[in-house]
């Protein structure tokens, strides 16, 4: 009976945060659908999810289906519902940006910078007219190098008004291609993390909030999001035509820990991977999901954390579905809540 009570209770939670951003009865069905396609852009991380990806969630909610990785091999014949450009460890700055403040930039042969998957970036301009290009993230792993490769808080902290720089920049070239909807995600809280609350850990327990996450790589996230926060507004007011959104992740993430026991996750395991080894957070740097042995745990849907920086399947449908429901977590709110009842017949 608890059972069945709390599945409930989950049910009607996401229900009224998806029912009350929308402008139309539930019921109601609109043929055809003003967004026809997504493309995504920066971290790639379906190596190493359970299942579906934040993008794949949000191609749900607009009734698309989930973005293709790109490949220049199946160009112009797989691509009709948009591509995932987007590469795992890919960065918003170049290689030489790294070099000149002595990080290291290991590169797997896979991983393609920002600036190489605007390169590949195919669309038309009539394409755009009717897509949603999703920008996950970016910067997260441009600070990630920095902080795993023993770079303080204060000195990373002055790499961000570069980093949004290039964030900005990025989004002038597609909007100058020809976007008019793009969607732009802040960094999550990055001391939550059990990759972070791993390397980084610290005996001083005032360094850690009531959610056990770090509060210097909290405030550093959000030191980001307020940069590219008043970066998005410069851009809304550069071209006042393109539709420019804002998701708060880290609000929205923030949000989940607060409802865990109503969305089902356990309270012990909301700073451990599930995917991983070692205590106290399952992670080590050396042994990935992709390695043999690693264990992976046999209740995903009850994890927030996949790995040591990625969230479970679980956990990524609930960000989207925060945004969806817009209130709060998104800004300005979406133009065409219609999109979310139409069909693509």
């Amino acid at each position: 009976m608890a059972s069945t009570t709390t599945t409930l209770l989950r049910c009607l939670l996401v229900a009224t945060l998806l029912l009350s951003s929308l402008s139309v009865p539930s019921t109601a069905q609109v043929k055809g659908c003003p967004v026809t396609s997504i493309y995504t852009f920066g971290d790639g991380d379906s190596s190493t999810s359970d299942g579906s990806t934040m993008s794949d969630h949000l191609a749900a909610a607009f009734h698309l289906p989930s973005p293709k990785p790109y490949a220049s091999e199946s160009y112009g014949t797989e691509y009709t519902h948009g591509a995932a450009f987007a590469t795992a460890g890919a960065t918003v700055m170049s290689t030489a940006f790294f070099v000149e403040r002595d990080i290291q930039f290991p590169r797997h042969p896979l991983m393609q910078s920002l600036a190489t998957q605007i390169e590949n970036f195919f669309a038309t301009k009539e394409d755009l007219q009717r897509a949603i290009l999703f920008l996950d993230q970016l910067g997260a792993n441009d600070y990630k190098l920095a902080f795993l490769q023993g770079k303080s808080i204060d000195e990373v902290s002055s790499y961000v008004p570069k980093v949004v720089e290039g964030i900005k920049n990025t989004m002038r070239k597609l909007i100058n291609a020809g976007a008019t909807h793009l969607f732009v995600t802040g960094v999550s809280p990055m001391g939550c993390l059990p990759g972070y609350l791993t390397l980084l850990r610290n005996k001083d327990r005032m360094q850690y909030d009531s959610n056990n996450c770090l509060r210097g790589l909290d405030a550093f996230a959000r030191l980001h999001n307020d940069h590219l926060r008043q970066a998005l507004t410069d851009l809304r007011l550069e071209f006042p035509q393109v539709q420019i959104v804002y998701g708060d992740y880290y609000k929205a993430f923030m949000a989940l820990l607060r409802n865990r026991a109503l969305l089902g996750f356990r309270k012990e395991t909301l700073t451990k991977a599930c995917c991983g080894l070692g205590d106290p957070y399952n992670f080590h740097p050396k042994e990935t999901c992709t390695n043999q042995g690693v264990n992976v745990c046999s209740n995903p849907a009850e994890y927030v954390h996949w790995d040591g920086f990625h969230l479970t399947q679980e956990a990524s449908k609930h960000v989207v579905e925060a945004f969806v429901a817009g209130r709060g977590f998104v800004y300005p709110e979406f133009k065409f809540p219609e999109v979310m009842h139409c069909t693509m017949k």
